[in-house]
């Protein structure tokens, strides 16, 4: 059966595909303005301080339950008041839960960071936070808006996948982190 052949399940197709669009856009139409472009121009912290959880795999490290942050913080090998902050600031934005003071545990959201979860979207955090694929957003969108240019391009003197196959095809013997994130 294919879709072509199931009017039926193109139409239902087609409502979720709407409901999805309004369920995006419903922050936009309940969240004031100004607090909205607040959430929005603060979203790159966010974003850097889930790639750094997912680089140094908090999500695994808590995979066994709860942890106290300095239990944590030594088997993530990092600062344990650095740790706290940094996960209280991914707790207050719904990723990870503070379940008592200075103790954290998975939760829905951030068990998807976890390397071994079935819907695990580490690999993806990790690509789009990467300094090769950030670069070229913080350092060259202006001038690529003002310029008509490729900011990728601009940054690293080819197009994306080019880049990409690039790096990848490489021999390797060692994968490093960043290498692994982009391929």
């Amino acid at each position: 059966m294919t879709l072509q052949k199931n009017a039926g399940a193109v139409r239902r197709f087609a409502k979720l595909a709407r409901f999805g669009a309004w369920l995006q856009n419903l922050p936009n139409k309940i969240v004031p303005p100004p607090f909205r472009l607040i959430q929005i121009g603060s979203a790159f912290w966010q974003s850097r301080a889930l790639y750094v959880a997912a680089r140094l795999d908090i999500a695994g490290a808590l995979a066994g339950g709860e942890a106290s942050i300095e239990t944590l913080a030594e088997r993530v090998a990092a600062d344990a008041d650095a740790l706290y902050r940094l996960l209280r600031m991914l707790a207050a934005m719904g990723v990870f839960e503070e379940v008592a003071d200075r103790r954290f545990k998975n939760n829905k959201l951030s068990s998807c960071l976890r390397p071994d979860h079935p819907n695990s979207v580490r690999a993806m955090v990790l690509m789009h936070n990467s300094p090769a694929i950030s670069r070229p957003w913080f350092e060259q969108l202006e001038q690529g808006v003002r310029s008509g240019g490729v900011p990728f391009e601009s940054v690293h003197g080819q197009a994306f996948y080019d880049y990409k196959a690039a790096i990848c095809l490489k021999p390797c013997r060692r994968r490093t982190a960043a290498r692994t994130s982009i391929c």
